[in-house]
């Protein structure tokens, strides 16, 4: 198993990207979380179990809801424990 990090920049805020995450999560029944910064970025946390899966997750985050603008996406892949819950929440 997989953690992958996903820090997104741009307009992230404020239009619903915490929303879209979970909706992606969730369709990809992927445990995580997603959470506002306080330097105007996203960042959402998945866990996840392949390296294809992760490829998808992360194309289909870095996309946006409809009124995003992501300018600069950054992800970190850590290897992990398999227990990890397959609950998605919105933090903050």
């Amino acid at each position: 198993m997989f953690k992958v990090d996903i820090t997104l920049k741009g307009r992230v805020q404020g239009v619903g990207f915490r929303y879209y995450a979970k909706q992606i999560a969730d369709e990809m029944k992927i445990g995580g979380k997603v959470w506002n910064n306080y330097d105007g970025s996203v960042e959402v946390i998945g866990y996840l179990e392949t390296k294809a899966q992760i490829d998808e997750f992360v194309d289909k985050i870095k996309i946006g809801p409809q009124m995003s603008s992501v300018k600069e996406v950054n992800v970190v892949i850590t290897p992990t424990d398999p227990l990890i819950d397959e609950i998605f929440e919105i933090a903050n």
